[in-house]
């Protein structure tokens, strides 16, 4: 269980108090429980409405290394009037990973579903069981299907690249949920994926193909190359979306 009070004192301020008070009266969540992980940005929590879980990502505005995020938001047609500030650019990146998942799934990727963005506060659906438990990241699931879940990668990221048009910019088995019974896996953490247009999309992209092939040739008998990874994703757009699309 991760250290409740001191990251609560990270995240709960006046703001928050206000914005979940407000999330409550509307509907759209009963109650915070507890923490289920923490990263350099944000805190997620569980929760829940009535008997079903959910989960409250909350941005650490007083917290966190801003300046990391403008490479990120700089260059997204998005959001091109922002103001150089803590607050501003924290705001921007919880509504930037409200609608990165909005595009995703609305495309067909296995994101969690956004249910509401409220300043920094952004509630998705659970990724995980019915009795409340996250499902692990691919990066401690030790005993998967190679082909199950590569096949599953490269459609996911077609998917993201071809049809949601956006790069995840930060994809890696640390970013990738897998149900331990079906081994169906999920992407998440989209704040930073960029719209395809960004001046540094190429280089994101390079980047996460790099990542994802490097911790699969650990599992893979047959070793995938970088190049082989790019083909693949090539293929599988001709599949879902034709020969003739261009994007």
């Amino acid at each position: 269980m991760l250290a409740t009070k001191k990251i609560e004192g990270l995240v709960f301020d006046n703001t928050v108090h206000e914005v979940l008070f407000k999330l409550s009266s509307n509907g759209i969540i009963d109650a915070i429980d507890e923490p289920i992980a923490a990263g350099k940005e944000a805190v997620t929590f569980l929760g829940h409405i009535d008997t079903t879980f959910l989960v409250a990502k909350i941005y650490k505005i007083e917290t966190s290394n801003f300046k990391k995020l403008d490479k990120y938001i700089k260059g997204d047609y998005r959001f091109k009037k922002i103001k150089n500030e803590r607050r501003d650019l924290f705001l921007i990146w919880a509504s930037k990973e409200y609608k990165n998942l909005t595009l995703a799934i609305n495309n067909g990727v296995s994101v969690p579903v956004p249910i509401a963005r409220e300043k920094n506060v952004l509630i998705m659906s659970l990724v995980g069981t019915k009795d409340g438990i996250p499902h692990p990241k691919l990066i401690k699931f030790r005993n998967y299907d190679f082909d199950l879940v590569y096949n599953q990668i490269i459609e996911n990221y077609c998917k993201m690249l071809y049809g949601a048009k956006i790069i995840h910019a930060d994809f890696s088995p640390y970013n990738i949920l897998i149900d331990p019974i079906t081994q169906k896996i999920t992407i998440i953490d989209v704040g930073q994926a960029v719209v395809h247009t960004h001046p540094k999309s190429k280089d994101f992209l390079k980047r996460d193909i790099i990542n994802i092939t490097d911790f699969l040739n650990k599992k893979s008998k047959n070793k995938i190359t970088y190049e082989q990874f790019l083909e693949d994703l090539k293929k599988k757009k001709e599949e879902l979306y034709g020969r003739n699309n261009k994007s």
